[in-house]
């Protein structure tokens, strides 16, 4: 009886040990993605000891408009008004995220923030009001902490970094990311691109429609224009992306993580096909058909605040896709966010 009683006892023990060291492990985390057209933040548990993922407590994301509002500026610097539209939006999403109480409150941002001539002091701006710890990250930065994201978001520990190729599209910025092994060591491969969602918009309305961008918002409908916005993206493409990439793009499985591949793309494949949109694939034949209806619709036509890059969001994909020869995108639901988290 007293052995038994000392079975117990040790069980007991063993498994108050076990849960005092799982619980030691979960943390949570709140990230912040600040991008050029988009920010989201999200507050999860994470286990900090395997760099994991675990339950999503709350999430959001807000159009903010910083590439657009650069663009029209004059002197290379985002405006007051804008400032003062994020900081009260992100004022909201952090408020909500801090009632689930997490133990740190950390972000990114992007493209529009390096380009900016104030972009580091409207996110010192951000840090001060909002009581939290952004950071302006370079691309090279941008396309690992995706590569972080997707292999998180996935959930398979038996996939190989040298399996995939991340493809991230934000608003002023893409980045594609690759690891591979030579002569027994780990080398980074990475396209970091200008040509993005908001700056092929501006490129269509300005150039191509010779329109000012103050007075046009959007380039809906692109109509005739389709074939003219793909050589030019197919060209940019080809030309702008390394063999390496190229020759990764074409032999490994492609992960489309961001708004674009997430959202947009796929809202759009999902409406014209009329599924539930459960299919997390999408090959070149798919863009390519919906694209050839979308380019005649004009923002009326459209649905949700996205409406006026949604159309050259297909072409962009479908261009990168031809010259690149990607037969087939697979799309994670993952940001910037995800490898903020578990960093």
């Amino acid at each position: 009886m007293n052995c038994t009683r000392k079975n117990l006892l040790g069980i007991a023990l063993a498994l108050s040990t076990f849960s005092a060291w799982a619980n030691h492990c979960i943390e949570t985390r709140a990230g912040i993605d600040m991008g050029s057209g988009t920010t989201k933040i999200q507050v999860a548990q994470v286990d900090i000891c395997r760099h994991q993922l675990g339950k999503v407590l709350y999430e959001d994301q807000r159009a903010l408009g910083f590439n657009d509002d650069l663009g029209k500026s004059g002197n290379n610097q985002l405006s007051a008004a804008m400032q003062q539209q994020g900081v009260t939006a992100l004022k909201q999403m952090v408020d909500k995220a801090r009632t689930f109480h997490p133990q740190r409150i950390t972000g990114v941002a992007t493209a529009v923030f390096r380009s900016a001539a104030n972009g580091q002091q409207v996110i010192d701006q951000f840090n001060q009001q909002a009581q939290i710890q952004l950071r302006i990250i370079t691309q090279e930065q941008e396309a690992e902490l995706g590569f972080i994201s997707a292999k998180a978001a996935l959930h398979d520990n038996h996939i190989k970094n040298e399996d995939l190729l991340v493809w991230d599209i934000g608003g002023g910025s893409m980045q594609m990311i690759a690891f591979r092994q030579q002569k027994g060591k780990t080398v980074t491969d990475i396209y970091q691109g200008r040509l993005a969602s908001v700056t092929l918009k501006e490129f269509i309305i300005s150039v191509l429609k010779n329109q000012e961008l103050d007075k046009a918002a959007s380039p809906n409908p692109i109509g005739s224009l389709r074939n003219t916005v793909l050589r030019y993206v197919n060209f940019y493409a080809r030309t702008h992306v390394s063999p390496q990439i190229k020759e990764d793009a074409r032999t490994r499985r492609v992960i489309g993580i961001g708004g674009v591949h997430g959202y947009s793309v796929k809202d759009q494949l999902r409406s014209a096909n009329k599924t539930d949109g459960s299919n997390n694939t999408y090959t070149l034949e798919d863009v390519q058909r919906v694209s050839k209806n979308q380019v005649w619709k004009g923002d009326s036509e459209l649905a949700g605040e996205y409406r006026a890059t949604d159309v050259s969001n297909l072409l962009l994909v479908e261009g990168f896709m031809q010259a690149l020869n990607i037969p087939q995108v697979t799309v994670v639901k993952a940001s910037l966010i995800q490898g903020i988290l578990v960093q």
